[in-house]
Parts: C-alpha cells; structure tokens; sequence
C-alpha cells in the first residue's frame, strides 16, 4: 500500500485530516484505505510519561505497519510520528516494499493544539505535562530529508491538497530497495563480525575525532567515503545506543559489502542523532 503519513503535535487534529483522506481515496479515488491509528492503540495517554511504553508503542505501530504495507492500496498511517529517526526506519520499510509514500505535515501551533486537546473528552486529553514534553521533543519534518519527502504543510484553515497527493503516491516510482533497506540473504557468514567491527570503527573514528576538532569539523568515516560533520559534541553512550538499534536493525537487512555496511551506519548514526 502506498503510505501517507501523518505526523504534528498532539491534538493538532491529525485524526480529522486522516478522515478526511480516508473519505477522499476511497470515495472518489475508489481505493481500499486502511487507516493505522495511534489513538486506537493507545488507551492511556500516561503511556507518553513512560519512555520504555512510549518505545513499545513505536514498535508495535512499525509493526503493524509492516505488516500492512503493500504496493497496491492505501495505508495511512495517523499518530505523532515526532521522531525524525523513527520516521527514516518507516521510509526503510515503505522503500523495502517497494511503494511510494508522502508526509502530511499537521502544522497547528502549540497554543492551537493545547486548546483543542481542552475540547476533548477528558479520557483522551494529554496532560499538561506530557502534552509540552511530546511538544518539546517534536522534530520538524523537513523535505529535503528524502525520508520526509514529497512533504506537505497543512494549516489548520487549509484545505487537503487531494489531487497533489494522490499524484504523489500514484504518478511516480517507488523508490528502488537498496543496500539500506531491502532484506538479503545472509550472504557472508563472519557478517555480525563485521557489523561489530564496522560500526565500532566508526563511533571510535567519531569520538577520537572530537579530542583534536573543532565544532563545524568534518570527520571521514572509515571504509566510506561518507563525512561526518561535528555539529556538537557527541557523548560515547549516545552514539553506542545508536550503534546497538543500528545492529538490531542490520540483522535483518544483511549485505557483505563492507562500504555499504557502512555507508548504512553513517545514514542512520545521522538519522537519529538530534
């Protein structure tokens, strides 16, 4: 299925526009929609205070993505999505099946957002303090970012540009599955040897380089011809997190080519760092 999603600060009626979609595609456009919804997930808007659940519920919305995603009908996908990095590992998926997909920007402004949570049932209101957390962590989507891209910016007074995202999911090529997102066979058996080593080099490059640079400073990436620019200072333990969700999500996209293993790494390390 081709995926829209939607992503934008709580409350910010991202529901609504999923409707209105929904209606669209499968009225006019006659196309099976199949809506994947945070709120259906989620019975408890606590969950937000608690990062371990906040992951969980991450896992299972991919999950069930995945498991839904195909090249045919329509997918959306309606809930914050505020993390840039677990939107690129949604891009992976929908790149691995070889479908198209476009983000749909909700971009209510928090004053806008937190009045219309008030007007919500109050089983289903955030609370002050999630709902400013959720808004503080929020990462823009930005097109350049080709895992954002096409993007839409939707104001709360505009109207949904129907026929321009229609185009976007059915009037150009999905983009062809490569080292980085489609699954391979294990094609070398000493290939978690090299994942570990690869890697390892990298954040060692990374956490070497910040002894004798400055901030602005670019640093080459071993086995790639990748640079990763300095632009704070990175803590050992940020990037060794990133290194350990790199190698989860490597075992299941296996290559044994050493410079697109890490060419891999170097695209998510950036990904995800904030």
């Amino acid at each position: 299925m081709p995926l829209i999603l939607l992503t934008g600060y709580p409350a910010s009626g991202k529901s609504t526009r999923a409707q209105q979609l929904k209606e669209y595609f499968s009225t006019i456009i006659k196309k099976n929609v199949v809506l994947l919804c945070e709120n259906d997930v989620v019975k408890n808007k606590q969950i937000y205070s608690d990062a371990s659940k906040e992951k969980e519920l991450r896992s299972t919305l991919k999950s069930e993505m995945q498991r839904l995603i195909s090249q045919d009908d329509i997918l959306i996908l309606d809930g914050g999505n505020y993390i840039k990095g677990y939107r690129y590992e949604l891009y992976c998926s929908s790149k691995s099946n070889k479908t198209t997909q476009c983000t749909l920007h909700i971009d209510t402004s928090s004053e806008q957002a937190w009045k219309q949570n008030l007007e919500r049932d109050e089983t289903c209101q955030y609370s002050q303090e999630n709902f400013d957390a959720l808004v503080m962590r929020y990462e823009t989507p930005d097109g350049r970012n080709r895992w954002d891209a096409p993007l839409f910016t939707i104001q709360p007074e505009d109207e949904l540009p129907f026929e321009n995202i229609a185009a976007a999911l059915f009037e150009r090529k999905a983009p062809a599955p490569n080292q980085s997102t489609q699954s391979l066979p294990l094609t070398s058996t000493n290939f978690l040897y090299e994942l570990d080593c690869v890697t390892q080099e990298i954040v060692n490059r990374v956490v070497e380089a910040q002894k004798t640079c400055v901030i602005g400073d670019e640093v080459s990436i071993p086995n790639s011809s990748e640079k990763f620019l300095l632009k704070r200072r990175y803590q050992l333990s940020e990037l060794s997190r990133i290194r350990r969700q790199f190698i989860s999500f490597a075992k299941t996209h296996p290559v044994d080519d050493i410079p697109r293993l890490a060419a891999m790494f170097f695209q998510y390390l950036t990904s995800h760092l904030v």
